[in-house]
């Protein structure tokens, strides 16, 4: 086990010398010691059927049954199931774009 340890940070070593700097940089400000370059890659599919997505997509069909004017563009449509999912998974910076919105809404009365 201890040679398989060796050949795991011996690899590890050498994928991390072959980076560019800026690489190197991202993984100390990580922590080296915390850094797997060989874990598995993400599947695209938990980040696109999980609970929080399937959330998000009902709210958005919901907001666009609404608001039906709303949804023209697909950018739109995207950047709002990406808000969607943001202020579901509590990130900062989706609250922070709600109380922005929230406040210009008080400040400036809508266009009709």
């Amino acid at each position: 086990m201890a040679h398989d340890e060796q050949e795991y940070e011996i690899r590890k070593k050498a994928i991390f010398d072959g980076m560019s700097k800026r690489g190197q940089e991202r993984i100390l400000r990580m922590g080296y010691d915390k850094w797997n370059p060989f874990q598995e890659p993400k599947d695209p599919r938990e980040r696109m059927f999980s609970q929080v997505s399937l959330n998000a997509g009902t709210l958005l069909r919901e907001f666009l049954q609404v608001h039906p004017q709303s949804g023209h563009s697909e950018v739109i449509q995207k950047e709002l199931f990406e808000l969607c999912v943001g202020l579901l998974r509590g990130e900062p910076r989706a609250r922070i774009l709600l109380e922005f919105c929230n406040w210009y809404g008080k400040r400036v009365p809508a266009k009709e």
